[in-house]
C-alpha cells in the first residue's frame, strides 16, 4: 500500500528565506545512506510486514522502502536523491525475541521485500548495498566510559567510510536507536549531512512535542489524559542532543485517540505523517538547504511560508 499523496497540506518547513527562494538544485542526485536499528524498524513497527489494525489487515510500509520507491522514473525525488546504501547496527541479543536476523537472509522477514531493487537493478537486501555494522559499545558496562567512547567512535567512523566509499553524501538515521557523537563534531564536519527522521513532533513550543524512544506510547498518554491530540513527524539536522536540532519539516495531522492501540497509531502515522513528510522534507533539503550549506545559519532557520520548489520537480 502506498501512503497518500498529501503534496505539501499540512507540513511546515523550515529554512533561510534568501537561500530558500534561490534554486540551488545539485547537478547529481544526492547520495544517502540509511543508519537503522532493525529491532525498531521491524521488532515495534514491523516494517515490511502484515499488521492488524482496527480497519483490518494492512502493509507496513517503511521509509526505506518508500524512499526506494520515489526515486524511481516519475516518482518525486527520481533525479534528485539516490539511496546509497543502508547500515544497520543491531547485536544478536537483541534479536532473540525477535524474528529478524541480524542481516538479510532469506526465508525470514526483513524491513521491506527481500526481492527490491533500486531503479538501477540493485539488490536493496544484497550485501553492497545493505552492511551489518554491529553497535558493539553498547554491549560494555555503562561505567566503562572511555572504552564506551572509543568503540563508538570506531562505529562512527565506520559508517562514515561506508557511506564515502558508496558515494554517499548525507547520512539519515531512521529509528538508529543511539545517539549520534562523533560524525557531527567539527573533527569529522558532517554537521547538516546528518538527519534524523522522528515519528513525532520535536519543536518545544508545540503541546503535542513527542521527542524520545517512546513517542507512541507518549501521544497515547496524551490522548487517554483526555487532551486533544495530534502526532506526526519531524526531519531535523542532528546536533548533541537528542531529537533536538534545527528542524528541516515537520508535520502533526495524525489524529490520536484515546481507543487507539498502538499498532493503529503506528500505522496511521507512517501513512499521514512520516512517509509523506520525509519525501517532502527531502526534496526540500536536497533544492534549498544542502547547496547552502557553507552559508546558512542553522540557529536562525525559520518557518517558510511560499516554497513552490518543494512541489515540483
Amino acid at each position: 500500500m502506498q501512503p497518500p499523496n498529501h503534496g505539501n497540506h499540512g507540513i511546515q518547513l523550515y529554512g533561510n528565506p534568501s537561500a530558500s527562494n534561490s534554486n540551488g538544485r545539485p547537478h547529481e542526485p544526492v547520495g544517502i545512506m540509511f543508519l537503522t536499528s532493525v529491532r525498531d524498524t521491524g521488532g515495534d513497527d514491523l516494517n515490511g510486514g502484515t499488521v492488524k489494525v482496527s480497519e483490518g489487515y494492512r502493509y507496513m510500509l517503511g521509509v526505506v522502502e518508500h524512499t526506494i520507491n520515489q526515486t524511481r522514473r516519475g516518482n518525486r525525488l527520481h533525479g534528485i536523491l539516490r539511496v546509497a546504501g543502508i547500515v544497520t547496527d543491531d547485536l544478536p541479543r537483541d534479536m532473540r525475541s525477535l524474528p529478524y536476523p541480524v542481516r538479510p537472509e532469506s526465508g525470514k522477514p526483513w524491513i521491506h521485500p527481500l526481492n527490491l531493487r533500486t531503479e538501477e537493478g540493485e539488490l536493496v537486501a544484497g550485501q553492497d548495498f545493505t552492511h551489518w555494522v554491529p553497535s558493539d559499545f553498547r554491549s560494555l558496562p555503562l561505567d566503562a566510559t572511555d572504552e564506551r567512547a572509543e568503540r563508538k567512535e570506531a562505529f562512527e567512523q565506520r559508517v562514515l567510510e561506508l557511506a564515502r566509499q558508496h558515494g554517499a553524501d548525507v547520512i539519515v538515521s531512521d529509528h538508529y536507536m543511539a545517539r549520534i557523537a562523533y560524525m557531527i563534531n567539527e573533527a569529522y564536519g558532517r554537521y547538516g549531512r546528518v538527519l534524523n527522521i522522528h515519528p513525532a513532533i520535536t519543536r518545544p513550543d508545540h503541546p503535542c512535542r513527542f521527542p524520545g524512544k517512546t513517542p507512541t506510547r507518549d501521544a497515547l498518554t496524551q490522548a487517554r489524559s483526555g487532551q486533544p491530540t495530534y502526532t506526526g513527524a519531524t526531519l531535523h539536522l542532528i546536533d548533541p542532543e537528542i531529537d533536538h536540532g534545527p528542524i528541516i519539516a515537520d508535520i502533526a495531522e495524525t489524529p490520536v485517540t484515546p481507543t487507539d492501540q498502538p499498532m493503529d497509531l503506528r500505522y496511521r502515522n507512517y501513512q499521514y505523517g512520516k512517509l509523506p513528510l520525509f519525501i517532502a522534507g527531502m526534496r526540500h533539503y536536497i533544492r534549498q538547504i544542502y547547496p547552502h550549506l557553507d552559508q546558512l545559519d542553522f540557529s536562525s532557520l525559520s518557518q517558510l511560508n511560499d516554497v513552490p520548489a518543494v512541489v515540483t520537480v
